[in-house]
């Protein structure tokens, strides 16, 4: 794909949770791209002084998801942060949301065109696991892999550290890997803000590294590359 960012069209899903959030007003102070959608189930009222602002908002139904196909179409760079717990939503809806959607979204955004596409995934992600999060979370990842993107980056935090929107889950493991990050706070952990500026720095670099196809960072990676961000 082109190396000019500024010409290019991106679409961002998930962009009203703790890492869409920071994403995509990471996007709009740099003014990255030409063109930005955000992609939500509803409409949000944005601040006056809110960066984003200037991006349009789609709203579509993620079950019908096909019927709103136009909002992929142009979209040269494609953001998915989509994503819950079974904990929090239950088996049936995580699966709904983590996979059916993903999937969704993956596949439209393939057939229209997007040529690079940004998967935030987790730590553990294993299509063979037992534990239905982890294997989830790796079925995803190889049939996205599978619908071969130009270029695809997936992201595998580890504990997400999202400030205000901590999940009650999120608290307890971060009580549990405190003697350790006490004295080494990048392990194991990292914040909503770094994945944010991970996913950025990878983007901005993109156009050096064509030749490798997928990338997959893990938390230690992401750590490196987020600090790496200039500006």
């Amino acid at each position: 794909m082109t190396t000019d960012l500024k010409s290019e069209k991106a679409f961002v899903v998930g962009w009203t949770g703790a890492c869409g959030e920071d994403l995509s007003k990471e996007l709009a102070r740099r003014d990255v791209f030409r063109e930005v959608v955000l992609v939500g189930r509803r409409k949000v009222e944005l601040e006056q002084d809110d960066p984003r602002q200037k991006f349009q908002q789609a709203v579509v139904d993620f079950e019908k998801l096909e019927e709103s196909s136009e909002v992929f179409v142009g979209c040269g760079v494609g953001f998915c942060l989509l994503g819950t717990t079974p904990r929090e939503a239950g088996a049936e809806k995580f699966v709904k949301v983590d996979y059916d959607y993903i999937m969704a979204v993956a596949k439209l955004a393939r057939q229209s065109g997007c040529k690079q596409f940004h998967l935030v995934s987790s730590v553990g992600a294993n299509e063979k696991s037992v534990i239905l999060y982890n294997r989830i979370k790796g079925k995803v990842e190889n049939e996205t892999t599978a619908l071969e993107f130009d270029q695809l980056f997936i992201y595998r935090p580890g504990l997400l550290l999202r400030g205000d929107k901590t999940r009650l889950v999120e608290k307890f493991y971060a009580a549990m890997l405190k003697p350790v990050t006490v004295f080494k706070p990048k392990v194991g952990q990292i914040s909503r803000e770094d994945v944010a500026k991970c996913i950025v720095a990878k983007l901005l670099g993109a156009s050096a590294e064509r030749e490798n196809k997928v990338q997959l960072l893990d938390n230690a990676m992401m750590h490196v590359a987020a600090s790496s961000l200039e500006g």
